[in-house]
């Protein structure tokens, strides 16, 4: 029997490749030791060489101030082929954050970009040190060969650039082998990067999709092991590994860098088949030399765009390499995988001059089927998006990525067929499907392609909004839940630390997220820097590593909230190390008690990119917010020690914000640029970061800018959102977070329940570019908690309460959730003045019901039907 290695992979197994032409593979210069910096009227330059075709150049350079240029690439002869202009803008620099597209792929040679300033002063990272010894394995990038200049002067090193060649087409892998006929038990145990599709004698091997999850694939790659019994068969068979880019091998430029990322190479294979004959002796087909490779069918597979099949392909097998693993630790994956949870019929389809348009009814994540025939060579273009051009179109930009975004493509080969794309995923309410050539497309179906979580929790009541909010947050969850929680399907697939931290707690109430969310703090373990910061999004290529503590809380806040739905310990025990020395980090940044770095602050207030009243207030209550957190898990843990270290730092943070934002004229905190601000009043007041003897002016000058400034709407951003409502609530205004929960206008969220949206959209204003966004749905675990009644009041929901509002809008309820105990849950019914509930408390827990003006009522295990009267006026 083969000796195996602790990830139950037999060691004669290897990572194979197919050799890629030089020609297709990505140049770059990545690494950095300086930062070569201009001024205006001044230029740098970086030359180079590429063999092949390629479509952007991508380039990391550092902003200082507000600086204003330009940066074009031209080719030998002097001619521009692309520009952009340099200045500061609503998004933030970062690592390869521009990058200059081509209209048409440039053809091999010589080229230059270089970059000039008018005003202020731009930097660009540098390798001035000698560029390390190069050994072509036939996977990996290419270095850049050229010169650097300055002001055309050639100056030692290589400026940190990427050239985006034309890719070559994704590879399939196959071995051919035979089994007895008495085969039994046969596994097979397989991870392609970026994402694999395996079959066996052309059955599918599982019905999982985009496996394996995205990680960070130099620290760790995630594999599963199917049971491949059924289709084996005695004699001959062929077990077959057609493999997609995913991120791992991420091509088309685009702000993040995904195409740059550190452990970028071609996709490579690494895979094992064990079975057992009727002796018991193991029988191993593992992946190696004698394994064959050809270019697939997919010929293009872009991150942003989508992917092209070229059914004419003529496939040519040749020996596949061996080549180095990709350096990450391999681990079976635990968390629930992808798969195909609908298939789904237009509701309605139009002709929009050559295209058939089909809009699908809802806003959803998958991807297109449709059944296609006609002449080889003919072409069917499909298009995806969320919302209509003008023309009835279906439009998708995206200016975050080089490239039409959200485009499939597929070329008819020489027999009909049923198509899906394989490797990619978008968002989009829209498709549509145009036809180039003699072909025919029928039977269009959209596919949603959804993480198979179990649904865990329920809630409706009588107001229309209040159970829409609830109900879209969780489908809006659902639509990003793809390896890791993103923030869009469309623009940016990325793991956005502050959207999930902010939506945690209401869609735990919907879904079981314990395997997910613990692999997404995994991710959060490996994606730290050497000093225990967690950077903006997880995984990430190297993007957005500064430190903000408005968004990076995910590696405290998440893992209590974990602790706090499955009474787990075992939970803060995994993280304790990560959680203390991440805000630790934060701890030894501030200035004073207070955060004055970058940070996205209450980003997308109505109106508004950034917030008016600046990052810090934001930032410096939600350092406050992870500081006591982690006050709080130390003290569970038993480090009692810690625990009060962390609380003494919380209390020098609270007295910092007061000291320096508190307005003893108006007894509210105030902005000396832009005044008053909700979010400014909301977040101390939530984390219970308010004086004591000014808590009371504070609460009633919020509730004064909403009935009196705003006339009951919100206005703040997506952090001070989630703790809007519960705030009013505690200062008694119940009945004012209800008004604002339900306002039918901008900016809330009642304007798109009454658009008859689905989904949650990005940002309260009507230009928001995304409808399928889940993080202002975060104030829907209030709505659960005080409008449904069902709170838990101590970790693992021993303990919880049922302590309805009383709203005359709101006369009636249902909230129902599976917690570790059992289901608990709650209807209730308010007819004049009479209370009727329904409670269910599993074994092991306790209810207190709690009603206004009556004393609490102790709720044992067991079904209760109970009636209490009800206090007039209580509601207001």
């Amino acid at each position: 029997m083969e000796p195996h290695t602790p990830d139950g992979i037999s060691r004669s197994a290897s990572w194979i490749g197919r050799w890629t032409d030089p020609a297709h593979r990505i140049r770059r210069s990545i690494d950095s030791d300086a930062i070569a910096w201009i001024g205006p009227g001044e230029w740098l330059g970086q030359t180079f060489t590429t063999p092949g075709s390629f479509t952007a150049v991508c380039a990391d350079l550092v902003c200082d101030g507000e600086p204003r240029g330009r940066w074009e690439l031209r080719d030998s002869s002097g001619e521009v082929l692309a520009s952009a202009v340099i200045e500061v803008g609503g998004f933030r620099w970062d690592r390869f954050a521009h990058h200059l597209e081509l209209a048409e792929p440039a053809a091999p040679g010589d080229y230059r970009v270089t970059l000039s300033l008018e005003a202020g002063r731009v930097g660009w990272r540098t390798r001035t040190a000698p560029a390390p010894a190069f050994e072509d394995d036939g996977v990996s990038p290419l270095p850049v060969h050229g010169v650097a200049l300055r002001d055309g002067v050639p100056e030692p090193g290589t400026r940190a650039i990427g050239v985006e060649t034309v890719p070559a087409p994704n590879p399939v892998f196959r071995a051919v082998f035979d089994v007895p006929d008495d085969v039994r038990d046969a596994r097979l145990t397989a991870v392609g990067l970026g994402c694999g599709v395996f079959r066996i004698n052309g059955g599918a091997v599982t019905e999982d999709v985009l496996e394996p999850a995205q990680t960070a694939y130099d620290k760790t790659v995630l594999h599963r092991t199917y049971d491949v019994t059924p289709l084996l068969v005695p004699g001959r068979n062929t077990i077959t590994a057609e493999l997609g880019r995913g991120f791992y091998a991420a091509r088309g430029a685009n702000t993040w860098g995904w195409n740059l990322a550190p452990w970028h190479r071609e996709p490579v294979l690494l895979a094992q088949l064990e079975h057992l004959d009727s002796t018991g002796a193991v029988h191993v087909i593992s992946s190696g030399p004698d394994w064959e490779v050809a270019a697939g069918p997919t010929a293009e597979d872009l991150l942003y765009t989508g992917e092209t099949v070229d059914a004419t392909t003529e496939t040519r097998w040749e020996r596949a390499i061996v080549v180095p693993p990709p350096g990450g630790r391999l681990r079976e994956a635990t968390a629930p995988p992808v798969r195909r949870t609908e298939i789904r019929s237009s509701q309605r389809e139009t002709t929009v001059g050559d295209t058939t348009v089909h809009d699908f009814g809802t806003i959803l994540t998958g991807r297109v089927r449709c059944a296609i025939s006609g002449e080889p060579g003919a072409e069917v273009v499909v298009r995806y998006a969320e919302q209509l051009a003008e023309d009835g179109s279906v439009r998708c930009d995206n200016v975050l990525a080089a490239g039409e975004a959200q485009v499939d493509r597929y070329v008819l080969g020489s027999e009909p067929v049923t198509w899906e794309p394989q490797f990619s995923y978008k968002g989009f309410r829209y498709l549509s499907v145009q036809v180039r050539g003699d072909v025919s497309v029928s039977e269009v179906r959209a596919v949603r392609l959804a993480t198979t979580v179990e649904r865990t929790g329920s809630f409706v009541c009588e107001d229309e909004t209040l159970s829409w909010i609830d109900a879209a947050t969780a489908r809006t969850f659902l639509n990003n839940l793809h390896g890791v929680p993103t923030d869009t399907p469309v623009y940016e697939k990325n793991g956005w630390t502050a959207d999930a931290h902010l939506g945690t707690e209401a869609v735990l109430h919907h879904f079981d997220l314990r395997d997910s969310l613990v692999k997404w703090l995994d991710d959060h373990v490996d994606a730290r820097d050497e000093a225990g910061m967690v950077p903006m999004i997880v995984p990430t290529p190297g993007w957005g590593r500064e430190p903000d503590p408005a968004w990076s809380a995910s590696m405290v806040l998440i893992p209590w909230n974990l602790y706090w739905e499955h009474g787990d310990l075992g939970l803060l025990q995994r993280y304790r190390d990560p959680i203390r020395a991440y805000t630790d980090r934060l701890l030894e940044l501030a200035e004073g008690g207070l955060w004055r770095g970058d940070s996205w602050g209450d980003w997308l207030s109505p109106g508004h990119w950034h917030a008016p009243e600046g990052p810090e207030p934001t930032a410096t209550m939600m350092l406050h917010r992870v500081t006591t957190r982690t006050a709080e898990i130390c003290h569970a843990l038993g480090l009692d020690g810690e625990a009060e270290r962390y609380r003494d730092a919380a209390r020098s943070i609270a007295a910092a914000y007061h000291a320096k934002f508190f307005d003893e004229l108006s007894g509210t905190y105030c902005s000396p640029e832009a005044g008053f601000r909700q979010a400014m009043n909301v977040l101390p007041l939530a984390f219970g970061a308010v004086p004591g003897y000014v808590a009371g002016a504070v609460g009633a000058g919020l509730v004064d800018d909403i009935e009196e400034r705003t006339n009951g709407h919100l206005d703040c951003g997506a952090v001070a959102a989630k703790h809007l409502l519960g705030v009013l609530a505690d200062v008694g205004r119940a009945d004012l977070a209800v008004t604002v929960a339900t306002r039918p206008d901008r900016p809330g969220w009642g304007i798109w329940h009454r658009l008859g949206m689905e989904t949650l959209m990005e940002a309260w204003d009507d230009t928001a570019r995304s409808h399928n966004h889940y993080f202002l749905g975060a104030a829907s675990a209030w709505i659960q908690q005080r409008v449904g009644g069902l709170r838990s009041t101590s970790p693992g929901w021993r303990t919880f309460d049922i302590a309805p509002v009383q709203d005359d809008r709101v006369t009636w309820a249902d909230v129902r959730h599976v917690t570790p105990h059992g289901h608990a849950g709650v209807a209730w019914r308010r007819r004049e003045d009479n209370w009727e509930f329904e409670v269910e408390v599993p074994e092991g827990s306790v209810a207190t019901l709690r009603l206004p003006g009556q004393p609490p009522a102790r709720l044992p295990a067991g079904r209760h039907g109970l009636n209490r009267p009800a206090t007039p006026g209580a509601g207001r």
